[in-house]
């Protein structure tokens, strides 16, 4: 309890220092009564833990809620006056994902109803192409009661699902294969039919929405999923050849994929027009340095377009430098890592295949948005989790991450059943 309780505290101590350092008196005051919420949640949890037992990873959620820490500040540093909607947000995550983390009592459950997901998705995908707005070249979103919400993040929720279902059930077909093409040894149609057709609906969705970030995403967390389950490198080979002609298709069909590939080939041909948003990028992130210039003091806040979302890690780099930046990644090189040991722990290969998918989901999202805001891909406009400003992204990685604790939570749990009973039967 006490350990918990210091490493809660040293996170409130990031939160609370960082907006002491921004003026907090300067602050509204309903903007600092979420933040009060923020931290008795925080520590009601930790309470929770104690009470209720917890024996899962003691790791993750301390790192998540240090990163959800760094971003609240940022956002109140970049935009003092929606980071109030932040805090509400990071406050209903936080609860949804003790909801989750508590009320679910067997996760396997969610196994149960198989392709629904999968359809989940495509319905949501397709509601999002017919009524949504279009934001940034995309349409990504659309307001329900004066709410703006982005249906693309709780796509990813149901297609984990969908796909921890799909692979369990068709596992040993996958890896071994029924019918042979020349030397190698595929699955039939009946196997792999299903998937296929989920796959093509829900990229081609996302194609005519011109959300190609999103589609990103989601391509690399079929195939890394197919591969980490079924370990056969023949998938990895047949995804690369899709992904070059799908790329170069929409390179063809799409005039703003064009831009922004030419802008991430050379943003200096035009830094004042299409190259400016990744050239303030690059110019606050050098102007960083080792150490940074300090919290409040850079100027990429102001400079760089759509810092508070898409460019939040370019604010980052500059204001705490490099040492900030690798921390930063640190955090989520954490959390990822152990995605990946609860995966390996869990006692069900349903468990084992959904623990694996969020953390795949996790570090592929980290990987492609500062790859981007670094140009070292084109830019594709997704959130950075529990850091760049946004309502759906926040509530889906925290219901995620209660469904990966709740995991390592009943892993934990039989783990330390079984050894109860290993010893009443040695006495």
């Amino acid at each position: 309890m006490i350990h918990r309780l210091i490493t809660r505290m040293i996170i409130l101590g990031i939160l609370w220092l960082g907006l002491s350092v921004l003026k907090w008196e300067s602050l509204s005051s309903q903007l600092l009564w979420q933040a009060l919420i923020f931290t008795a949640i925080v520590l009601l949890g930790c309470l929770m833990e104690q009470i209720l037992h917890y024996q899962g990873d003691p790791y993750i959620l301390p790192v998540v809620q240090a990163i959800m820490a760094l971003g609240l500040v940022f956002v109140v540093r970049i935009n003092p006056n929606v980071a109030l909607h932040q805090f509400w947000w990071a406050n209903i995550g936080q609860a949804l994902f003790y909801a989750v983390l508590w009320a679910m009592h067997d996760y396997r459950k969610l196994g149960r109803f198989r392709y629904l997901w999968g359809l989940l998705a495509v319905v949501l995908l397709l509601v999002t192409l017919m009524f949504g707005s279009e934001e940034g070249g995309a349409t990504s979103s659309f307001k329900f009661l004066g709410i703006g919400i982005q249906p693309e993040e709780f796509v990813k929720l149901a297609l984990l699902l969908f796909m921890a279902t799909y692979l369990e059930e068709n596992e040993e077909l996958l890896r071994v294969g029924t019918v042979q093409w020349g030397r190698f040894s595929l699955p039939d149609w009946r196997t792999l039919g299903p998937f296929i057709i989920i796959v093509a609906f829900v990229l081609g969705i996302l194609a005519a929405q011109k959300s190609l970030g999103t589609a990103l995403v989601f391509y690399m967390l079929f195939v890394l999923m197919l591969y980490v389950v079924t370990e056969r490198a023949l998938y990895l080979g047949i995804s690369l050849p899709i992904f070059l002609l799908t790329g170069t298709m929409a390179y063809m069909l799409f005039r703003h994929v064009r831009v922004r590939v030419e802008v991430w080939m050379n943003p200096w041909l035009d830094p004042t027009g299409g190259g400016y948003q990744i050239a303030q990028s690059l110019f606050a992130i050098s102007g960083g340095k080792i150490l940074g210039t300090g919290l409040g003091n850079g100027i990429g806040a102001s400079t760089v377009p759509v810092a508070i979302s898409d460019f939040v890690f370019s604010v980052i780099a500059e204001e705490l430098g490099f040492a900030g930046a690798m921390a930063v990644l640190v955090l989520f090189l954490i959390v990822v890592m152990r995605a990946f040991a609860v995966s390996l722990k869990a006692k069900d290969r349903f468990g084992q295949i959904l623990a694996a998918g969020i953390g795949i989901l996790l570090g592929t999202e980290t990987l492609i948005i500062l790859a981007g805001v670094t140009k070292l891909l084109p830019l594709t406009g997704i959130p950075l989790p529990w850091v760049s400003y946004g309502g759906s992204s926040l509530i889906v990685h925290f219901i995620l991450l209660g469904v990966l604790l709740n995991i390592s939570n009943a892993t934990a749990v039989a783990t330390h059943s079984l050894k109860n009973k290993g010893r009443e039967y040695a006495t």
